[in-house]
This record gives structure tokens, C-alpha cells and sequence, in this order.
């Protein structure tokens, strides 16, 4: 069974640097310091107004982030913590107008950059986190600074950052302009495709499928097709003869089920169309997922499933396969709804791959190449691929 987008955003991660990021961001309301419960919140009315702030009322913001900026710059981690709750607790408490987020980054811009350029991972972390509630035009600014750390973790808690960013202005269109947030979609596409960590490139892909989901405009929804189908591509096409780890598979997989619940509602009525260029590339995209797993299984990369196998072997063998198989469904399906019903697709690549036997397996590569392959079923309309544009 292909699981959703939201079940695989929910698979667990390997053990590694995106478990550091997340120690540095665990929320312990109850742990607050005396400090942080002494601090006098901003009166709702500053923060939801919808007029320009007065000079009164910027004078008070500015005294209620100073307050918070300087534990969050320091290097005790409780301080740390508390100066990132302070700052970002009037943004989640009241439902701030464009003004207070205007004025607001005004004042923590150079803070936070500085923290997210410098060299501890703790404050660039926690400084992302600020950003990423702010998600303004600057606060996108800041977050992409992130992307080019040389910290692995800090360029993690950037692509979580960009995420949730891009989900709040996909909510307040107004407070970030929208080439701004093509430019974000087009940024997290070159870190997911060029970054060598695995948790940065599934954290970068996850943040282009929060995009492609909560897109308002349909300049930055076919951003972040583009950029999901290059990076899929560009990953799929790397894996030639050994499994790659699993965040890798999980990341292709996530940007297939993306594609294909974005074609699904397209072709509902639910949205407008996608531009005949997006729908070739998802295409190809789906292409590159098939002929990936093939390439894998032509080298004998996934274990072959026997009738004598013992429960447990049989259950490792099992799990071994459930990804690649995943990605085939969900590629198979992407064809199907871009398929005309005059020549639909009818492989069942799907079930060739989940049954693991030599015989399958082989079955399955036939059938790879007679719909991707010369003179195969993608050569044909609507496709109209070249017949030597995979690599099987």
C-alpha cells in the first residue's frame, strides 16, 4: 500500500546531527527561568494591528526584544532557549498584523544574521528558529544564510526553518512578497540536489513539499514542482548498483507522492492546471524513480525473496523492499493520471517489485524497458519522450 506524503514525513530518521538539531529546539514551557517569567508580554494590540506601528509602540517592541536577544547570543544553553521562546512568543501568542512583523524584523535582522553566520551551533539553531516565525521577506534572508553553513546541523535547522517559513506567509501572503518565496523554492531545490548530507537533502525536500502543499500563487506552487522533479532526478540518476541510504530513499519517495497528489488534485478540478513543461518534467521524473529501481535490481542490489526464507529473513527482505517498491507505485501512478485513456498505463510495476522473487524481478526489468525504453510507452503521446532518455 503507498503511503501518503504525511506518513512519510512522519518516518523516523536516522540517529545523527538532525537529532542535535532537534535537542537544541525542544520546547519546555515549564523550564522557563525566573527571567523569562518576570518578562512583561507585548499588549496583543501592538502585535495585531494593522496599522503602521507608532513611534511609541516600535520604541516598545524594541525594549521587549532587547531583553531577549542578549541570553539568546550567549552561550548558556537555558539562556539560550529562554531568549529564543521570549522572542518568538508574542508571534505565536497574539496573531501578529504585517506591521509588528515588519517592525519586528527590523530589529532582530542583524542580530540574527549574525548568529546564523557565526560559528555556534546552538545560537545559529535557535536564531533560525526565530526566523522562521518571523517568515517575512528578511527572515527568508536569514534562513537562507543558513543553507550555506559549513555545520551540518545548522544547514538542517535552515531547511526545517525554510519549512515552516514557507507555511506561515503561504497563510499570510502579504507578509512576504511572492518572488521571494520563488527565490526560497529555487534555493532549497540547489541544497537538496548539491548538499552531500542525507538529512540536509531529506530536510530540503521536505520544505519543497510544505511549499508545492500550501502554495497560494502559482508562481511559487510550480517552484517547487521544479525544483522537487530536479532534485528527484538528479538523485534518482546518481543510484546506479547499491542501495543508498535511507534518508535518500525516503526523500525520492517523499517528492513521488508530493507529484502525484499534486497531478491527483489537478486533475480534480481543485486547482488549476499544471503548465504542460511541469507535467513533462514530473513525467520524466517518474521515469528516472522506475528506472532507478531497475538499475538496482539488474545489479541483484535488492534481496531476493525464496520460499524457504524463515519468517524473520523473509520479514528483513520485506522491509529491504518497501521503499523502492513505494517509489515505483507512486511513479507508476503519476504516468497513469498523465496517461490518455487510449493507451493507459497497465504495468503493475508496483507488485513485480514487492514480490522479490528471481522471476519478478526479472519481469519487471522487461517491462521497465518496454515503457521507458526505444519504442517504449513514454516515446508516445502525451509523453513524446526520446527513447534513449533513461538510463536502465
Amino acid at each position: 500500500m503507498i503511503k501518503s506524503t504525511e506518513t512519510v514525513a512522519a518516518a523516523p530518521r536516522l540517529a545523527g546531527f538532525s537529532g542535535v538539531v532537534c535537542a537544541f529546539l525542544v520546547v519546555a514551557g515549564a523550564l522557563f527561568t525566573s527571567s523569562m517569567s518576570r518578562a512583561q508580554d507585548l499588549p496583543c494590540d501592538i502585535v495585531t494591528s494593522a496599522a503602521p506601528l507608532s513611534n511609541e509602540q516600535k520604541q516598545a517592541v524594541q525594549a521587549y526584544a532587547e531583553q531577549f536577544l542578549a541570553p539568546l547570543a550567549g552561550d548558556d544553553a537555558v539562556k539560550v532557549r529562554d531568549g529564543r521562546n521570549g522572542l518568538v512568543k508574542p508571534l505565536q501568542r497574539c496573531t501578529p498584523g504585517v506591521p509588528f512583523r515588519q517592525a519586528y524584523t527590523k530589529i532582530l535582522d542583524s542580530e540574527l544574521k549574525k548568529l546564523v553566520e557565526g560559528n555556534r551551533t546552538i545560537n545559529a539553531v535557535n536564531a533560525l528558529r526565530v526566523a522562521s516565525e518571523v517568515a517575512t521577506t528578511e527572515g527568508f534572508d536569514i534562513i537562507e544564510k543558513g543553507f550555506a553553513s559549513k555545520d551540518v546541523a545548522v544547514r538542517v535547522a535552515a531547511a526545517g526553518a525554510a519549512s515552516h517559513a514557507l507555511e506561515i506567509a503561504a497563510k499570510t501572503p502579504s507578509i512576504a512578497v511572492p518572488k521571494r518565496l520563488y527565490d526560497m523554492n529555487v534555493a532549497l531545490g540547489k541544497l537538496a540536489e548539491t548538499d552531500p548530507d542525507a538529512d540536509v537533502v531529506d530536510g530540503a525536500t521536505e520544505a519543497l513539499v510544505q511549499s508545492l502543499k500550501t502554495a497560494t500563487s502559482p508562481e511559487t506552487r510550480n517552484a517547487a514542482v521544479a525544483a522537487l522533479c530536479k532534485v528527484a532526478r538528479s538523485q534518482s540518476q546518481k543510484i546506479k548498483t547499491s542501495v543508498p541510504e535511507s534518508r535518500t530513499l525516503f526523500a525520492i519517495l517523499r517528492t513521488g507522492l508530493a507529484l502525484r497528489d499534486e497531478l491527483t488534485i489537478a486533475n480534480a478540478g481543485n486547482r488549476s492546471a499544471l503548465p504542460a513543461e511541469a507535467v513533462k518534467s514530473i513525467a520524466e521524473t517518474a521515469g528516472d524513480m522506475i528506472a532507478m529501481v531497475a538499475r538496482l535490481l539488474s545489479a541483484g542490489a535488492l534481496p531476493v525473496i525464496k520460499s524457504g526464507d524463515v519468517t524473520a529473513v523473509k520479514r528483513q527482505k520485506e522491509d529491504d523492499r518497501r521503499v523502492p517498491t513505494q517509489i515505483v507505485g507512486a511513479a507508476e501512478q503519476i504516468l497513469s493520471l498523465i496517461a490518455d485513456r487510449t493507451e493507459p498505463i497497465r504495468a503493475n510495476l508496483a507488485e513485480k517489485v514487492r514480490a522479490g522473487s528471481v522471476q519478478s524481478d526479472a519481469q519487471f526489468v522487461l517491462d521497465a524497458k518496454q515503457l521507458l525504453g526505444p519504442d517504449g510507452r513514454l516515446t508516445r503521446p502525451p509523453f513524446s519522450l526520446p527513447g534513449n532518455r533513461f538510463a536502465l
